[in-house]
């Protein structure tokens, strides 16, 4: 019977040599190629750029006025609710007129008392007269029934003032419309008693005209000095939050501070200032509504089929090598230019050795800056790099 040959030592062999091979083959391999860096890489591109001042504001109607109550009184009629059309003159509430007509009966009748003296004053210094042309009374006595005489006079204007005060406060019992409108707010319903004494309470909002609407937005110091009236303005309104409107800003108020106490308290709670800028809104549709928060992009500028790169390529460091190209200098005549150093990857290879690039800037979104020399369209810059990362080192086997 013919003996089994062993495989066994022959086989372990075979799987050595083969372990062995594969070593030398990797070592090789690394020492002519470099791990790839895992960096986070963006392709230079063409697209438009919107340099923008953003800001929340408050829609309000374009001209709204307050209608107030001068007198106080029992509300006994209100014609008017939220949302209500109203016309100029229109009647929107009543007051109990009750007192005013009495105080103007009062009025009236002390007027009528100071006519009646005055006319008798009257009567008496045109016999005084008659008499003292005749030298039958004394010059003093024709001087006082004169005095009388002008007293009366004021007299008389004062009660005639006062009718007119009453019959004006019995025509504020009717509270009427001032303009063409809608009422955007009211404050007032039938029994409630009205009280006006240091301030005219306000009953009603009457908002001209929806169509036409504005937003007041602060503007901060820092940027108040790259917008100006008659800048293009973008806005979105959380309501509606898949369309964007258009406006146009119309004022830049100047900050109002009453005292130089209040400045140095302003001074201490914050160190930034801000500026009210007026947007006007063309709101023809009406599907704004007053009090929504707006929230604004002023346009500053806006560049066309700009050259462009991510913003986080001008925050990038790569940890450089001895042999790494170093940063290009910046010549003294760009000293003044927005430039910075970018990191390109010659081919968009990730294993490649990134070069810094010098780039001059121009504006930017926030987002994507606009490259006006130093790259071309296609070029791959880096955006971003891991936490830790270890300059690549040849080395050997053994």
């Amino acid at each position: 019977m013919p003996r089994k040959k062993k495989s066994g030592p022959i086989l372990g062999i075979s799987a050595l040599i083969v372990a062995v091979a594969a070593v030398v083959v990797y070592a090789r391999r690394d020492r002519d190629e470099a791990p790839a860096a895992n960096y986070t890489i963006a392709p230079v591109v063409r697209g438009d750029i919107v340099q923008a001042v953003n800001t929340t504001g408050q829609l309000s109607p374009l001209v709204s006025v307050e209608v107030s109550s001068q007198i106080s009184g029992l509300v006994t009629e209100v014609n008017v609710d939220f949302n209500s059309v109203v016309k100029k003159g229109q009647v929107l509430a009543r007051i109990d007129p009750s007192t005013y007509v009495q105080r103007v009966n009062q009025a009236e009748a002390d007027m009528a008392a100071a006519e009646a003296s005055a006319t008798l004053v009257k009567l008496s210094a045109k016999r005084l007269k008659d008499l003292r042309d005749k030298d039958l009374v004394t010059q003093a006595e024709y001087d006082q029934i004169e005095a009388q005489l002008e007293q009366s006079r004021a007299t008389l204007l004062t009660r005639k003032a006062a009718v007119q005060n009453a019959r004006l406060d019995l025509e504020r019992c009717t509270l009427t419309s001032p303009i063409d409108g809608i009422v955007i707010f009211k404050q007032v319903e039938v029994g409630k008693t009205v009280v006006s004494s240091f301030s005219a309470p306000t009953l009603f909002v009457i908002a001209q005209d929806l169509a036409k609407m504005r937003i007041i937005a602060p503007i901060s110091e820092v940027d108040v000095w790259a917008v100006h009236p008659g800048q293009a303005v973008t806005f979105t309104v959380d309501a509606i939050a898949d369309r964007s409107f258009n406006g146009r800003l119309i004022q830049i108020r100047n900050p109002y501070t009453p005292s130089e106490k209040q400045t140095a308290q302003a001074a201490q709670q914050s160190t930034i200032t801000n500026f009210d800028g007026v947007i006007e809104v063309d709101n023809s549709d009406l599907l704004l509504r007053p009090s929504l928060t707006a929230n604004v992009s002023i346009v500053v500028s806006k560049t066309e089929n700009a050259l462009r790169i991510p913003n986080g390529a001008l925050r990038v460091q790569v940890p450089q090598s001895p042999d790494s190209p170093r940063p290009p200098p910046v010549p003294p005549s760009e000293e003044s230019e927005d430039t910075s150093i970018v990191y390109r990857l010659p081919g968009g290879n990730r294993s490649a050795t990134p070069e810094p690039v010098l780039v001059k800037l121009g504006i930017t979104d926030n987002i994507s800056t606009q490259v006006l020399e130093g790259l071309k369209e296609g070029d791959t810059v880096i955006t971003g790099i891991p936490s830790r990362i270890e300059i690549p080192q040849r080395r050997g086997l053994f």
